[in-house]
């Protein structure tokens, strides 16, 4: 491993590797190198405002793979924010080749990473319980609109939702490996975390879709209001009938679950008694 430097700040990898591309865009102010998907992500100011280049080509300090898969991984996914753009979904500006890879350039957010690595779930928790509420419910929105375009979720966790906490609009990213149906599991234990897998996601040659996605979503909502490892009623702080729309969500059995992420949708709205019409989130 060594440390090199990006604009005066470190950036930790496996060999040297010229990241003087980023110029193109302005001066590097963050840094993100330790993620394990093959990608280096970068905040960048420039004459265009801040962006949020995400690079895969260079030898990224968690990434046991082949470069070459990663670049091709990051290059495919640009389809997914295009196919799916969104007021909920971060905005790609750009998908282009560059220094020895493949970058993404996304709109920059100051909002708050929910993801539990990030260690800000007390942001989350300070909020009124119907910000929280409504936190899921856009989340779900936007997958009923990814479901309706025909893409399923996969790696779909905590960590691909970001929160304004002083207007509560939710921002989406990191979808870089959704598909589009119909998807089977060709890999046995699938991308993600445990704690928002489907049985199905371990299980080679089962089918990966929108009731796999359900128990996804279902367990977000406890991210929101209560513990989306142990998904107990002991740590809900929602209602009782957001705590059954959930419960029903998670469970292990796929014909026990909602038959649709829309389905899910209309019954946490049925609970919550929000609509997104009233938040201006329509397409």
């Amino acid at each position: 491993m060594i440390q090199t430097e990006v604009d005066g700040l470190p950036v930790r990898l496996r060999t040297p590797h010229d990241l003087s591309f980023t110029a193109r865009w302005g001066r590097v102010f963050a840094v993100l190198d330790q993620q394990d998907s093959g990608n280096l992500c970068l905040g960048v100011d420039g004459p265009a405002g801040r962006v949020f280049v995400k690079y895969a080509g260079a030898p990224t300090a968690r990434y046991d793979g082949v470069g070459e898969t990663a670049v091709a991984r990051l290059r495919r996914s640009a389809e997914v924010y295009r196919a799916l753009a969104h007021p909920s979904l971060v905005r790609l500006r750009e998908a282009v080749d560059v220094g020895a890879g493949h970058a993404l350039v996304l709109d920059w957010t100051d909002a708050t990473p929910v993801g539990r690595q990030y260690e800000r779930s007390h942001v989350v928790r300070s909020l009124p319980l119907e910000a929280r509420a409504d936190a899921v419910q856009q989340v779900l929105d936007f997958h009923v609109h990814a479901a309706a375009h025909g893409w399923v979720a996969v790696d779909l966790y905590d960590s691909s939702v970001l929160l304004d906490a002083d207007g509560g609009r939710v921002t989406l990213c990191d979808l870089d490996l959704y598909e589009r149906g119909p998807v089977v599991n060709r890999m046995g234990r699938m991308w993600g975390s445990t704690r928002f897998m489907s049985p199905e996601e371990y299980r080679l040659g089962a089918p990966i879709d929108e009731v796999t996605n359900v128990f996804a979503l279902g367990a977000l909502a406890h991210t929101f209001l209560g513990d989306d490892e142990t998904k107990s009623r002991a740590t809900w702080a929602g209602s009782d009938a957001q705590f059954a729309v959930a419960a029903r969500a998670t469970q292990p059995e796929r014909g026990a679950r909602w038959p649709s992420v829309a389905a899910l949708a209309d019954a946490w709205r049925a609970a919550t008694h929000t609509s997104p019409e009233s938040r201006g989130l329509r397409p």
